[in-house]
């Protein structure tokens, strides 16, 4: 009996007795002790099933990748996605040029333009967005595009200078860190021109970027 499954002993033991009016027992327990396993083998199989469909839904959710914003104030940080557009060579309604003075005493690098690489990052496109102040137009949004073409991480400040009649008025920064073989879309907003500059038809925009040192 020492042998015998557990189940199978128990549900002798409750009987009792091995046999009832001249009927041996023991193939209807053993009978129903396996009806029994096989239930019980059913329930954790659905429920390993359930489980592991549940894990992975947990899973996929938690890993979905998230939907990167542009925020005019603060710049963007990291690789572009597919909700981001390409920004190549300069996008501009009027012209601009490049100037080679810095204009900043913040500056730890010098001027670059659309193709110049800086600290290892490299200037592939910029996007000049205009608005109307005084009785002309002003660059209000500007938009560079840097790729990491190195094989390191690189976290640094790149800065953006604005003059007109190549005289600075205006430079900002925007920490970043990009990715290798990433690229990074900066954001430079300056509403204030609307308010602070009466620019005239004839006024002439230059611009350059370089890198400051991180705050």
């Amino acid at each position: 009996m020492s042998d015998v499954d557990p189940l199978i002993k128990r549900e002798m033991q409750w009987m009792a007795l091995g046999v009832l009016e001249n009927r041996d027992l023991a193939p209807i327990i053993i009978a129903k002790v396996r009806r029994r396993k096989i239930r019980r083998a059913f329930f954790s199989v659905v429920a390993v099933l359930a489980i592991s469909g549940l894990s992975i839904g947990i899973f996929e959710f938690f890993n979905k990748p998230a939907t990167v914003v542009v925020n005019p104030d603060s710049g963007v940080t990291g690789n572009n996605t597919g909700s981001q557009p390409e920004i190549i060579g300069l996008q501009s309604d009027y012209p601009v040029t490049w100037e080679q003075s810095v204009g900043d005493l913040g500056a730890i690098s010098g001027a670059g333009g659309i193709g110049d690489t800086l600290g290892g990052l490299t200037a592939v496109g910029l996007k000049i967005s205009w608005e109307r102040c005084g009785q002309g137009q002003c660059p209000i949004t500007w938009v560079l595009s840097l790729e990491n073409k190195t094989q390191d991480l690189i976290s640094t400040a790149p800065s953006l200078g604005i003059f007109t009649g190549h005289t600075p008025i205006v430079s900002d920064s925007r920490p970043t860190t990009v990715l290798p073989g990433g690229t990074a879309l900066l954001v430079y907003s300056f509403p204030e021109f609307k308010d602070s500059l009466n620019t005239s038809p004839r006024e002439t925009w230059q611009w350059n970027w370089y890198l400051a040192q991180l705050r």
